[in-house]
């Protein structure tokens, strides 16, 4: 198996900045590409499907609930699966890398990269979209205390301005 780059972004509408220098990555180093999208917990559980929940696990039916909390993720699993087609679509028309897969998780940011890479040994790097690089979304003290693998963090080109 090639090992892999595990690139983690926002599933937010930047979700795509860094993809493509990721993508190129990956051709050079002729690997595998898993992308983590982690959405905030409030993304995930609207009020609609909390209450619904709320009103099964009540009348005694806790596998209910659970069964409304888990197709919320389901289908944001599969939202984040167009997703990654689509952006396939884009960047890797010549010579896409191996392969890309990828995963849609709610909540902290870190632990979920900690789970990840926990449960696939064969990623050999982190690169964090420019959307957790910039806007403070990830403590860099606290993934590298954590994780033990190479972290790298994108940002944004400046805006060149004369």
């Amino acid at each position: 198996m090639k090992e892999k780059l595990l690139f983690v972004t926002k599933g937010d509408e930047d979700y795509e900045e860094g993809f493509s220098y990721v993508v190129e990555l990956s051709r050079i180093l002729k690997t595998n590409i898993f992308m983590l999208m982690v959405y905030d917990e409030s993304f995930i559980e609207t009020f609609q499907d909390t209450m619904a929940a709320a009103a099964f696990a009540e009348a005694g039916e806790p596998e209910t609930a659970r069964e409304i909390s888990q197709e919320r993720l389901r289908r944001i699993q599969e939202d984040t699966e167009r997703r990654i087609e689509a952006l396939t679509e884009k960047y890797c028309k010549n010579g896409a890398p191996l392969k890309i897969r990828c995963k849609a998780v709610a909540g902290d940011i870190i632990s979920n990269i900690e789970k990840l890479v926990e449960s696939e040994p064969a990623i050999d790097m982190v690169l964090l979209s420019p959307t957790l690089s910039n806007k403070g979304g990830v403590s860099a003290r606290k993934l590298l205390k954590n994780i033990s693998r190479p972290i790298v963090t994108m940002s944004k080109p400046a805006d060149a301005k004369s």
